[in-house]
């Protein structure tokens, strides 16, 4: 384990932050919208203080947290879109065709094309204390209030454009359209006439049905989940592409060919003792014993093959005969010494280190 770890460390250390980028990744990304104009968050950006203020002047608030729970409690009551941006497509286009009274914020064009309602954005303005400039009830009884962002428009002759544009309301339509919706949370609803203007507009059909996209809903008018992919913000997904390439490159570029070994003379002596002891450390920190031995075996055959004093070199058949005559040693003993197994741990190899010089030595010596 300790020389796994010597060996693969850089590798485990990259992998291990490679996972711990992604799952802040995940945290941060998917935790970015979390209690966002939600009834029941408590942050800042949560909005449930207005939620708290519509249910004491006898306003029902009900949270929904996809589009067929939202449409089944739809008749007679308003819904309110406040983040329309983690809808499909097809979740949109269902709202857009129910009868009720929508109420959405932060539509972009793509949402508005998808509501299929008669609006359009014409563009944005900045977030600040505006008049209303309108005669709809709800912005005069609010007054000035905490309005901005996208800017809207409509054809539909009874359309009222109230704080410059940031307020669209189309009766006709049941539609009422909201820039930036900061006014409603409940870091600003104590300010100026922004409760005003959210009991205004959410409270005047007796019942809010207000939804809050939850992000492991089935997918709408689709298959069901197919992984947990399907949960994450494609944001996610595509840094986790670009993280795994970069790991895919960097993994290439460690295990390259460097080419043929280029033999260069050393700029200084070093002793054979040195490189001796030195190939021994490093076949101890690898833990190395059937090489170690192996090498042991090797030197003592190059040194008892001498005893054959023939041109070829002997068998292993008939050096084992041969040594174990000069040694006055058992053969099976001698072979065992000279090809056997590889030691077990590093006594087994002292052992075998010590009883092959004693076989060189006593072969030699006859």
């Amino acid at each position: 384990m300790k020389g796994f770890w010597r060996r693969n460390r850089v590798g485990v250390l990259l992998g291990g932050a490679l996972v711990l980028a992604l799952l802040l990744l995940t945290v941060l990304v998917g935790g970015s919208t979390r209690g966002a104009l939600d009834p029941n968050g408590y942050d800042p950006q949560g909005a449930h203080a207005l939620a708290m203020l519509l249910r004491n002047a006898g306003v029902q608030v009900d949270r929904t947290t996809d589009v067929p729970a939202t449409l089944a409690a739809a008749s007679g009551a308003t819904v309110f879109v406040p983040q329309p941006r983690l809808l499909s497509n097809e979740e949109l286009q269902a709202l857009g065709g129910s009868q009720g009274r929508l109420v959405v914020a932060q539509a972009g064009p793509s949402a508005l094309a998808a509501l299929g309602r008669p609006a359009e954005v014409t563009g944005g303005t900045d977030t600040q204390d505006r008049e209303p400039g309108c005669d709809l009830l709800a912005a005069r009884n609010a007054g000035r209030a905490l309005t901005g962002g996208p800017s809207y428009r409509s054809q539909v002759t009874d359309a009222l454009s109230c704080y410059g544009g940031t307020l669209l309301d189309v009766p006709s339509d049941h539609l009422v359209l909201l820039g930036d919706p900061s006014a409603l949370t409940n870091d600003h609803l104590d300010e100026q006439g922004d409760a005003a203007l959210g009991i205004g507009l959410l409270g005047s059909s007796g019942r809010v049905v207000w939804l809050v996209p939850a992000p492991d809903r089935p997918a709408f008018g689709t298959r069901p989940l197919r992984s947990p992919d399907d949960l994450l913000p494609s944001s996610v997904l595509a840094v986790r592409r670009a993280l795994l390439l970069a790991l895919v490159v960097l993994a290439l570029w460690r295990g390259r060919r460097l080419g043929r070994v280029v033999l260069e003379r050393l700029p200084v002596v070093v002793r054979a003792a040195e490189t001796v002891e030195g190939h021994g450390r490093l076949y101890q920190a690898a833990g190395a014993r059937g090489t170690a031995a192996e090498a042991l075996r090797r030197a003592a055959l190059r040194t008892l093959a001498r005893l054959s004093h023939g041109g070829e070199p002997p068998s292993p058949e008939a050096l084992t005969a041969l040594v174990a005559e000069r040694a006055g040693r058992d053969g099976a003993v001698v072979r065992n010494l000279l090809y056997g197994p590889p030691p077990a741990d590093d006594a087994a190899l002292v052992r075998l280190a010590s009883q092959l010089d004693a076989l060189t030595r006593d072969a030699l010596a006859r």
